[in-house]
């Protein structure tokens, strides 16, 4: 007997693109891609600070998304402030 009331569709996400809304908090149980295989991975929501471009999907990419975006602001900024090599700080 099954103590859990909650079913496997309501933790466990099979998909492997395409997430929406309804996936976020789920668990994509294996996940493989070229640079190798996550397993147990969460299906989040996060956007950006500065722009307010949202991601769904899987928490590695999500990092990848936030990261990517903090990086292109900074190199905004500092073209703003007459930064021409291409660095940030």
């Amino acid at each position: 007997m099954r103590m859990n009331t909650a079913t496997d569709s309501d933790t466990i996400c099979t998909k492997q693109e395409g997430w929406t809304l309804e996936d976020v908090g789920k668990i994509i149980p294996v996940r493989v891609t070229p640079n190798g295989s996550y397993r147990n991975e969460p299906v989040v929501h996060v956007h950006c600070q500065m722009c307010t471009a949202e991601f769904i999907g899987p928490a590695r990419e999500a990092g990848g998304f936030l990261g990517g975006h903090e990086c292109l602001h900074a190199w905004e900024l500092a073209q703003m402030m007459g930064r021409s090599d291409g660095l940030v700080e």
